[in-house]
């Protein structure tokens, strides 16, 4: 009469215990970061979103709306307790106004964003980043 579970049944049984806590860590971990990601696409949208705003108030004359390559005064910019997030824009005249071309770069993992001096060295940092377009019409 067997009364126990031999050592190949018990090991058998410890791997696939093994086997599904690790899947679960795996999971929870790409969730984690998914989570984290959608929170800095967020809050990067946001900040998008009001430099736009704030861009659009403007008087056509003013010197964050003349042609070419800005910076945000304020970057890095702060927002709901977390830092590294830049803003830029950049200003090209068309016949219907200007048209602005706004990005918001943050940082990931050893992607650091940091104060760019162009379009150029923007898309070559390979840093996420979000951007928004928009035309303000001519007086």
């Amino acid at each position: 009469m067997n009364r126990g579970f031999s050592l190949l049944e018990v090991l058998v049984a410890l791997l696939v215990i093994m086997l599904l806590f690790t899947a679960g860590a795996k999971i929870s971990i790409l969730s984690t970061r998914s989570g984290s990601y959608a929170r800095d696409h967020t809050l990067a949208a946001v900040l998008g979103h009001a430099g736009l705003v704030w861009l659009t108030g403007l008087d056509h004359g003013s010197p964050e709306l003349r042609a070419g390559w800005h910076r945000d005064p304020a970057n890095p910019i702060e927002y709901d307790g977390r830092g590294g997030y830049y803003r830029f824009w950049q200003i090209d005249e068309s016949p219907m106004g200007k048209q602005v071309v706004l990005f918001v770069v943050w940082n990931e993992g050893v992607r650091k964003a940091s104060d760019f001096g162009s379009l150029v060295s923007l898309k070559e940092s390979g840093c996420p980043q979000v951007s928004f377009s928009e035309i303000i019409p001519s007086p």
